[in-house]
């Protein structure tokens, strides 16, 4: 599996003949990809930095329901939860998106605005990766998202959603959120592979993607 990242929280996961766009934006700063193509589009929820399908080429799979969804390549259970901390009054709903592709478990938090339940907890125990908002102001603030990480024990912590000089609006720094991390990996491109031997580590945190530069 590879991934790409494009900045925000948008990713693309390449897998077995495959391709997964999660949570496109519009132009919110961050370059726009002219050919991006992808065999699905997921989307976390209804806003504008979040669902722009029509960046996507290829005449796409849209998922951006609740439930599980099985396509012939993968599974993908849409989990309900919110945008803020009062039960979305705020800023509305928003899904986690939990990826079960090529026997590796993938949970993209979309703008997580609250600590789930225990039973939504539950659901996304032990993820390999763990795609997560760490730049505060419209998502969980960072004391919160650090007991998430500790509840469910991700193997790997992708951070998103966070102040960079290209994007248009405020957020929280991403320095904020790694300074009490223990192991950070400083990657220097915007495409990784997810190989057995970085698994095998101890919990990291991988960050400084090229396309937030």
């Amino acid at each position: 599996m590879q991934l790409e990242y494009f900045g925000h929280s948008m990713w693309k996961i390449a897998a077995n003949g495959f391709s997964v766009v999660l949570d496109p934006f519009d132009d919110i700063g961050y370059p726009m990809p002219p050919n991006l193509i992808a065999d699905y589009v997921i989307i976390s929820h209804e806003h504008h930095d979040h669902n722009n399908v029509s960046l996507v080429k290829g005449n796409p799979e849209v998922i951006r329901t609740s439930g599980l969804h099985q396509t012939k390549d993968f599974r993908v259970e849409m989990i309900p939860v919110f945008h803020d901390y009062n039960a979305g009054a705020k800023r509305g709903r928003n899904h986690l998106i939990k990826l079960e592709i090529e026997n590796l478990t993938l949970v993209h938090c979309g703008d997580l605005g609250h600590i789930p339940s225990q039973e939504v907890l539950a659901k996304i125990d032990r993820p390999d990766l763990l795609m997560i908002p760490v730049g505060e102001i419209y998502t969980l603030d960072l004391s919160d998202a650090w007991s998430l990480i500790r509840t469910v024990k991700p193997k790997i912590i992708l951070p998103m959603h966070y102040k960079t000089d290209k994007l248009k609006f405020g957020l929280g720094s991403l320095d904020a959120f790694t300074k009490p991390a223990q192991q950070v990996v400083h990657h220097d491109s915007n495409k990784l592979e997810i190989t057995p031997g970085l698994l095998a580590k101890e919990q990291i945190i991988i960050v400084n993607w090229a396309a937030k530069e």
